[in-house]
């Protein structure tokens, strides 16, 4: 019987740990032709934003979409033994786990070993998510953050520092964030670059989040053209909606064919950086088996514990 899980529901049943080896474990599985990705369907509403993202997890017995705009998130989840609608999860909640996951699964892979500085340029909803997610798979022991708003930044940095007990500093400009950062964040909805390829020392490791249409950049062209080893999740969609590197490329700063996915180095099949001189990007949109695999582990919790609501479909 079909399966409701509301987003409060759903944000209780998957960790910070289990998000990031669960996408450890699809990346590896994507490796092995057990998944499947889409490019994202948008609508031009006149008002708001639709889109959707199908994808697949055959390795987990999961197909599906996940459909969302104006503040909500809705996965609809099938399985691939039944062939039926199984789930319906909010993923709110989720989709704020599984981002958080994938970055610090990019970290582990690509960022050195001793990154102790972590730079954050945004800090609003998601960024909250991000800084737990580098500290599981990093040393970290001191903090910058920076935004427009000098008020949210502040409050950022003092919620941020009483939660995990790192110190956590408010910075002035986004030079200053990023100018000794071993590891750096950006996740902010710009148009415009918020990090500069010269503000970059070398052995920098970056996770790019924002820029998650044609529209948007996070990163300038020369933070792109400097790095050595550039990551995306998959790279039709990056192609089709990664708007600072779509950018890159315009301009000649980037070739397509030294862009890889996130797959061959969650597999091993290519380190995650060269020398600890390089500098290295993760750039992530969010993908459809993601979203997908997190809610089907999320529904198979609620399904152990008796969470959520049987529907009669």
């Amino acid at each position: 019987m079909l399966r409701y899980v509301t987003d409060e529901e759903a944000r209780g049943l998957i960790s910070l740990d289990e998000g990031i080896e669960l996408m450890h474990e699809l990346f590896r599985q994507e490796a092995a032709g057990e998944t499947e990705n889409h490019s994202t369907v948008e609508l031009a509403l006149g008002k708001g934003f639709f889109r959707l993202k199908a994808g697949a997890a055959y390795g987990m017995g999961c197909y599906g979409f996940k459909a969302y705009g104006n503040g909500r998130y809705t996965v609809f989840l099938y399985g691939t033994e039944s062939g039926h609608l199984e789930g319906i999860v909010e993923c709110h909640g989720l989709t704020e786990v599984r981002t958080a996951a994938v970055s610090a699964l990019g970290a582990k892979l690509m960022a050195r070993a001793d990154a102790q500085a972590l730079g954050i340029i945004g800090t609003g909803r998601e960024a909250r998510a991000q800084l737990p997610g580098m500290l599981k798979v990093r040393p970290i022991t001191s903090v910058k953050a920076y935004s427009r708003s000098a008020g949210h930044r502040e409050r950022f940095a003092a919620e941020m520092s009483d939660r995990y007990g790192v110190p956590v500093t408010a910075v002035d400009s986004g030079e200053e964030c990023v100018r000794d950062a071993d590891l750096v964040v950006t996740i902010t909805g710009a148009n415009e670059p918020v990090l500069l390829g010269r503000w970059l020392r070398p052995g920098t490791h970056v996770c790019a989040i924002g820029a998650t249409t044609p529209q948007r950049r996070e990163l300038d062209e020369e933070a792109i053209a400097r790095a050595g080893t550039i990551v995306v999740e998959h790279l039709e969609g990056a192609k089709a909606e990664l708007g600072e590197l779509q950018f890159a490329a315009a301009r000649g700063k980037l070739r397509w064919g030294r862009v890889r996915e996130l797959k061959d180095v969650a597999a091993g099949l290519m380190p995650g950086r060269t020398s600890d001189d390089e500098i290295t990007i993760i750039d992530t949109i969010g993908v459809g088996s993601e979203d997908v695999a997190i809610a089907w582990a999320a529904l198979s919790k609620a399904r152990a514990n008796g969470v959520g609501q049987e529907l009669p479909l």
